[in-house]
């Protein structure tokens, strides 16, 4: 048998697949096997930031690191109508987002760099240990901050967005919303969204008070 492989705009444009689908076409030749790449991150960030923002969202997005999450972050972004902002510690990696989904590097987060952008949302997709944290003036602004990290629960990015009143989105939710993303795309059936958000929860939140002592220290 023939086969063929074929790849959403998601995963072109993103750069990488994290569901296969395998289908068949039937063509004036025969059937023909379809191996169909999609990519369902975006959605896992998609979907919880329009819920917040709804359908009309403005402003602009701080995206902070430049890996594979990064991309889909630009790309979810993008879908969602808000300018990008791209902030890495190596800037060439984060010229390559701009270069790619259009937006502007940003090489400091000093005040004086951004005061003139409406920073509504910031997506940090830099790993928990590195301990991320927002600088002090711009959390009046009260951006929507979306940590990508499932675990800890708590990073020290949504601790101090926690305190200071910013509406947040955690690494666990857009775990199950991608998860949910290709349930639907194996299946074609509508996906269990309760019973995966539960069982997501489960498997990130602190079970006992010694867990939760230890992401705190």
């Amino acid at each position: 048998t023939d086969w063929k492989d074929v790849m959403s705009d998601a995963a072109e444009t993103i750069g990488s697949v994290n569901t296969l689908i395998a289908k068949y076409d039937y063509t004036e030749d025969g059937f023909i096997r379809v191996i169909y790449g999609d990519n369902t991150d975006w959605k896992g960030i998609f979907n919880p930031l329009r819920r917040i923002l709804g359908a009309n969202a403005k402003g602009s997005v701080l995206i902070l690191g430049a890996g594979g999450t990064a991309r889909a972050a630009a790309y979810a972004a993008e879908k969602l109508g808000l300018e990008r902002l791209y902030h890495n510690r190596t800037p060439e990696k984060a010229a390559d987002l701009a270069e790619t989904f259009g937006g502007k590097l940003i090489t400091s987060l000093e005040e004086s760099d951004l005061s003139e952008e409406n920073i509504q949302v910031v997506i940090s997709t830099l790993p928990a240990a590195a301990e991320f944290q927002l600088p002090e003036w711009m959390l009046p602004l009260k951006p929507v901050v979306f940590d990508v990290n499932y675990k800890p629960f708590y990073t020290k990015l949504l601790e101090q967005a926690e305190k200071a009143g910013c509406t947040m989105v955690r690494g666990s939710e857009m775990l199950w919303e991608q998860g949910v993303g290709q349930f639907e795309l194996w299946t074609e059936r509508t996906a269990p969204y309760k019973v995966m958000k539960e069982v997501v929860l489960s498997n990130c939140q602190p079970q006992t008070e010694d867990e939760a002592t230890e992401e705190d220290s």
